[in-house]
């Protein structure tokens, strides 16, 4: 199940952004609910946004007028990384991935964090793709 497996990569993503650390072990998972393909989709959401991080970063800072990255609540950050990443990197529709960004941000973020987060997405997609 993709939601579930975007949730997953959205944890660790979570996780490296207080660590530092790209740890692909999505063992503590449920994993009744992560089959083959929804490892190897969320291990490239965890990969792709690790290795892109300068320049996702920047881009988010760019869009967040007034906002230092430092100052991005980590959970918004970490969520606008992977949808940023994989609305560039994947033949994913864009409504999914930004509805998926959303829906994660309402579970483990605040209420402001929602339209700030669709917001940054939506200015994401007038200006850069």
């Amino acid at each position: 199940m993709r939601s579930y497996a975007r949730e997953v990569a959205f944890c660790k993503l979570y996780a490296y952004l207080i660590s530092g650390i790209v740890d692909n072990d999505f063992s503590q998972f449920e994993q009744d609910k992560l089959t083959d393909e929804d490892r190897n989709f969320a291990s490239g959401l965890v990969n792709g946004v690790a290795e892109q991080k300068v320049s996702l970063d920047q881009c988010i800072a760019d869009l967040s007028d007034g906002f230092k990255i430092s100052r991005i609540y980590k959970p918004d950050l970490a969520a606008l990384e992977m949808a940023i990443w994989e609305l560039t990197n994947t033949d994913t529709p864009k409504p999914v991935v930004i509805n998926e960004a959303v829906t994660i941000v309402k579970k483990y973020s605040t209420e402001k964090s929602v339209s700030f987060v669709n917001g940054i997405l939506a200015a994401y997609l007038r200006r850069c793709l």
